[in-house]
This record gives C-alpha cells, structure tokens and sequence, in this order.
C-alpha cells in the first residue's frame, strides 16, 4: 500500500467532529508566564508530602489495584473479608479517602449525611467532568455551559455528541432569564436539555461569584427543567479576601440533582492528578459505570488520605491563600501602575486568576505580539468561548498563581507597556 497520505481516513468521527482546544505556540521563549494554571511552588507542602509517600509505602497494597487486607501473622492476603471492597475501589477509588473526603466536604459546606459511596475518585476534576459527559448524554441531547467556561468541559460534551448551547453571564455569574431562554430554545427545537455546567464560585476564567439568591433562582429553574447540574468547585476553597462565600449548590440541593467536581490540583499540587466528584449515590454509580480506566493510584490515594487524616489539609488551604493574596495584589498593582486606564477589572476575590477587560482604543492584537516577543504570555479570551462569532478578542486571562514576585513585576509592566503602546498606534 506504501506510504499512508492522508491521516485523516483513520480518524473517528468524535476526532474529526471534535473541538481543538486552542492551544497558541509561543513566537519567543516565555519568560512571563501568566498563561497555564499553574499552581505556586511555594505553596507546594513538600515536606508533609515527602514524609507521607514514604509511610504508606510500609503496607504493598499501596502499589496494588485495591487496599488489600493481609492477616498480620501469616502476611497472606485475606480475601472475602466482611465489607472488602476490591472491586468497588477499581470503580470509585480509596475507599479511606472517600471516607475523609465525604467527611471533609460536610464540615466545609455543610452538607449532612455524606458517605464516602457518595464520592468517586477520578484523575482530576476534569476526568470527573468526562465522565458526567458520558454518564448522562447521549447524541442530540441538550447541554447548558457558560458563555465562557472551562475548555476541557465543553470538550467533554462535545465529544458524546451533546447539543451544546451557552448561557450569558454578567459580574455575578450565570443569568438565569438568559438560563432560561435556553431551554425554551431547546424545548421549540424539540431537544431534550439534560445537563447544566456552571462554575458558580471564582468562576473560570472570571473570577465571578454567583450570589445567593441567583443560586437559589439556578436550583429552582434545574427542578423545574428536570436538569442535573455539574457544580465545578475547582477553585471554592481559595478565598484571599472579600465578603464569606455563599453556601455551594451542593449544600442547597434538597432534589438530589447536583453533583459536585472538585480536586486537590490547586490545593495541594496539581501533579497528583486526583479528584473527585460528589453527589447523589445513584448518580456517582452511573459515573462508575462508564468509567474507562481502572481507578486512581492507591499510592496517591493513600498519601491524600494520610495527608487528611493527618489534619494537613486546612492548613495547607490557609497556606496557599498566603501566597496566592500576596501575588494578587502584586499582579493588579503592576497593571494598575502600567496601564490602568486602559484595561478594566474586578478585583478576583479567590482562585489565581485575572480577566481583564480592555478599552476600546487598544488594538489587542499589536499589544498581544509585542508582549510576547518579550516573552510574556497570557491567555486569550478565545480560549473559553466556544460557540459565539466575535469580531476579536477583547479580554484575557492573567494568571499570578505559578510566577514569582519578581516575574509578576517585570511581566506586568512589560504587558502593560505593550498595551498603552498599542493604543498609542492606533490613536
């Protein structure tokens, strides 16, 4: 047959179909880095983790598929044992960490009644968010995200084939006559809307909290349409300052509808590749269900459980604050200083992100390439918008959360120095 031409013969419809992430390749080496979520290093607990790893390394089934239970004189393996949970841990993960989890989240959110056989543990939220993708949606079905959102989310549903339609959001969040007016359009169009994405607290990539009432007005619109609501609270736990958080749609569900992904990526480190997802016991087994891999790292699981129960894990919250406040200030100070006039916004109260808004007079595009041929990189707003035509992109993401104190300052003022020139240009 020779030499294969054309690649794309072999290729599946979900690959042909599917979304590219967008995904910009420097022009010059990064120096910047305010593009990629990265987490501070700083805030990395190193020292816990390291003694941790090396503990639950005392008992082998730390690199086993499950917690195997062993009879302490003969070192043999017990198997059925009274509640072993082999097979179940290959589906919904540690059983241990699922305890601690459960328990942790009820504290947090005041969420009564949680049992561990209401969480699964997954490679990171977005494995959890997949993995509701393929538990709830079939081809042509209806699904709900924000006008912008988290890629991989929308990528998720995408990929099953979801009917994928946007909401508007506004400084507090979703809006639900724009919510609404969705689902009209669904039900005209004769399409069954099944599933709602929202990141009601320090929304990505806005930094946005969703208020009380408009959460309570969410729940009430999800009851009405029969809808399951996917809840991400990647980012609910780092809170720099500003008013309490309002209660998680979690913690208000009284229908059982909302399920709740979450993680220890920007908590503890994101290379543990471990989250999670938590609601409804029926709907946590429709996850197990279309599960694809065989579970988690006992390994991890083990350290993270450990890591709870050694009373590490608020702390270690209370530490990444520290370090992401002061990052914070040092980041809107440096674009106040360089540009202020020239871009607009909010003041993120939580999470380790930026979105900044431009003036009119900017030409983003100039300023964009003059930053980056000085090796700054931020994150375009096309990277979250999915489905909506603009005439070009008028904001960004900045994060502050991986660079140092120094690479803030210089990485700052040299985008900002791109921006007011590029308005100067233009003017």
């Amino acid at each position: 047959m020779g030499q294969i031409e054309d690649f794309r013969t072999f290729y599946s419809q979900a690959v042909l179909d599917g979304p590219a992430l967008a995904t910009v390749f420097p022009t010059a080496p990064i120096r910047y880095n305010f593009d990629a979520g990265y987490t501070a290093p700083e805030a990395l607990p190193i020292d816990e983790l390291r003694e941790l790893a090396s503990k639950v390394l005392d008992d082998p089934a730390a690199l086993g598929y499950v917690a195997m239970h062993y009879d302490p004189v003969s070192g043999e393996p017990i198997y059925g044992e009274p509640g072993f949970s082999g097979r179940e841990e290959m589906v919904f993960g540690n059983e241990v960490l699922r305890n601690e989890l459960a328990s942790w989240i009820g504290r947090q959110q005041n969420v009564s009644g949680l049992t561990g056989r209401q969480v699964i543990l997954t490679s990171g939220a977005t494995q959890a968010l997949a993995l509701a993708a393929a538990a709830f949606i079939n081809p042509g079905e209806g699904a709900i995200v924000e006008s912008l959102t988290f890629a991989w989310a929308f990528r998720s549903l995408k990929m099953r084939g979801a009917d994928v339609r946007t909401v508007d959001i506004d400084d507090n969040g979703l809006v639900i006559e724009s919510l609404v007016r969705r689902l009209e359009q669904y039900r005209n169009d004769g399409v069954r809307p099944k599933l709602l994405y929202t990141i009601p607290t320090f929304h990505l990539p806005t930094g946005s909290v969703m208020p009380l009432d408009r959460r309570r007005q969410l729940l009430e619109v999800a009851e009405e349409w029969n809808l399951i609501v996917v809840e991400d609270a990647i980012y609910s736990d780092l809170r720099l300052d500003g008013p309490p958080l309002p209660p998680s749609l979690l913690s208000l569900d009284t229908t059982g509808r909302v399920l709740q992904a979450h993680a220890f990526s920007k908590i503890i480190a994101t290379g543990l590749r471990l989250g999670w997802m938590a609601g409804q016991r029926e709907l946590i087994e429709a996850l197990g269900v279309v599960r694809e891999d065989l579970g988690v790292s006992q390994w991890i699981s083990r350290i993270a459980a450990e890591f709870m129960r050694a009373g590490y894990l608020d702390p270690q919250i209370e530490r990444a604050r520290q370090v992401y406040r002061q990052k914070r200030d040092l980041a809107v100070h440096g674009l106040e200083e360089a540009c202020g006039e020239l871009v607009h916004f909010l003041i993120p109260h939580g999470g380790i992100f930026m979105w900044v808004n431009l003036d009119g007079s900017v030409d983003w595009d100039y300023a964009r390439a003059r930053a980056a041929s000085q090796g700054v990189a931020v994150r375009d707003a096309t990277a979250f918008s999915f489905l909506k035509q603009t005439d070009g992109p008028r904001s960004f993401r900045l994060c502050y959360g991986h660079a140092s104190h120094r690479e803030i300052a210089a990485g700052t003022a040299i985008l900002g120095a791109a921006i007011r020139e590029s308005a100067v240009n233009r003017s």
